[in-house]
């Protein structure tokens, strides 16, 4: 029975795209003890759990897992765990587990340089229109597009739907910011031609309303698509940017890039 079950715990620690270092396989065998220390005491495989009860083991933060886990398995033991209960157990509840660093763990699951590349594909095209989330140090981009690699267990944008953004605002997976992140890469994968745009109503305002030329409108949805502020608050300071950039077309075109307003422009628009 114990080998049955300790095959496929270790056939996993093998697929994982993680330097064979000591401390991680240390790190590795000890989720092996741990899983096997659980099916014991509750008497079921762990193929049985459910996702409340990979959630238990897992804990809803670094000090709750402590609160669980075996005194010998060290911190570094939860993000392996995780790897067995997402391949084995089919656990994908990673909104459930706080900071979790979805990045690390789809890099180990399908591979960095292929999780790495297919982010760049997005940074790529949110970049040419004026997004802050094509920068290295951005950490939203990766976090969003993580939690949709791993919820649909594929890390390639080609197979990301419209079906599986629907299902993570419907659902409520992600909040905050990163909603909005959410909204900006699918712009970017409905521009690679794999999905349907995000929805064109926020609130009361129409999102596609335009606002006269292209580049003032393009500064007005890479602020509504990043803002944290609420969808209504940010449809009707959007509306607002419109208004002004319809202005700016008709009087003033060539300061239609907010970097070309001078202080005679800004006069102009208040009064």
């Amino acid at each position: 029975m114990i080998g049955r079950l300790h095959r496929p715990l270790e056939a996993v620690n093998a697929s994982l795209d993680s330097p064979p270092t000591p401390h991680r396989r240390r790190a590795m065998l000890d989720v092996i003890a741990a899983l096997l220390t659980q099916c014991a005491e509750s008497g079921r495989t762990l193929w049985d759990w459910t996702a409340e009860e990979w959630v238990h083991l897992l804990g809803r933060s670094q000090a709750e897992f402590r609160k669980h886990a075996p005194a010998w398995a060290g911190d570094e033991v939860r993000p392996y765990l995780a790897a067995h209960a997402y391949l084995l157990g089919s656990f994908d509840a990673f909104h459930q587990l706080g900071g979790f660093q979805r990045l690390t763990l789809s890099w180990r699951i399908f591979g960095r340089d292929r999780v790495n590349g297919e982010i760049a594909r997005v940074r790529t095209t949110l970049g040419s229109w004026g997004y802050r989330l094509d920068r290295d140090d951005d950490t939203l981009l990766p976090m969003v597009a993580c939690q949709l690699f791993l919820l649909n267990r594929s890390p390639h944008l080609e197979n990301l739907d419209t079906a599986l953004f629907d299902r993570v605002r419907r659902d409520r997976l992600l909040d905050g910011s990163r909603l909005n992140t959410l909204h900006a890469m699918q712009r970017a994968v409905s521009e690679l031609g794999f999905c349907a745009p995000p929805a064109a109503s926020t609130g009361r305002h129409t999102y596609r309303a335009t606002g006269g030329a292209k580049t003032w409108e393009r500064w007005a949805d890479r602020w509504h698509a990043t803002s944290t502020l609420t969808p209504r608050v940010r449809g009707s300071i959007r509306s607002n940017l419109l208004k002004v950039g319809r202005w700016i077309a008709a009087e003033h075109p060539e300061a239609a890039d907010p970097a070309d307003w001078t202080r005679q422009t800004c006069a102009s628009c208040t009064t």
